[in-house]
């Protein structure tokens, strides 16, 4: 996992510094308004970090039927996420922000689709791992044991996912701002 993170740190720090370069060599673009709702959304997505890292813990308490709520919580909050991404992508194409032409915009689009994506990934790890949660009620330490370490594994991934959109929000703002 570790080596993924890494890997994934490395292709977002340089996708942020070529656009960063291509909009510093190219000052004159069209301006746009960060779509409010984005806040809400990184609210979402905070609120669903802190909502896994809260099933962790009654997880490692062995309190299987919190911990199942708590982990469908949190996957509800990063489809709440999602949801409002597309519609503040939705909200851009309506102040006529396009991809082609526009650094500034389509940065938002492709920050926001590869984050987008490889959150999904995340939902479909969550819920694989909910699935699989069931046969907790009936299982041994061992299959407890084997859980705890792959929900832990999920758990880095969506923490370093929620900490990328932070980072990636904030530079999206400010090349917004600076436009």
């Amino acid at each position: 996992m570790f080596v993924g993170l890494v890997s994934l740190t490395f292709f977002f720090v340089a996708l942020l510094l070529a656009f960063g370069l291509r909009m510093d060599a190219q000052p004159e673009w069209q301006h746009f308004q960060v779509p409010a709702m984005l806040w809400a959304g990184t609210a979402a997505l905070i609120l669903s970090s802190i909502v896994v890292e809260l099933a962790r813990w009654a997880l490692r308490r062995a309190l299987v039927a919190v911990y199942r709520i708590r982990l469908l919580v949190a996957v509800s909050l990063a489809l709440i996420f999602l949801t409002i991404q597309a519609v503040s992508a939705s909200d851009l194409l309506g102040q006529g922000v396009a991809v082609a032409g526009n650094p500034r915009g389509s940065a938002f689009y492709i920050f926001m689709g590869i984050h987008g994506v490889h959150l999904l990934a995340g939902i479909v790890w969550l819920g694989w791992i909910w699935r699989n949660s069931a046969q907790l009620f009936e299982g041994t330490e061992q299959t407890l044991r084997l859980h705890r370490r792959v929900l832990s594994t999920a758990v880095l991934f969506w923490h370093f996912m929620g900490a990328l959109w932070i980072v990636l929000f904030w530079f999206l703002r400010r090349w917004a701002n600076s436009a």
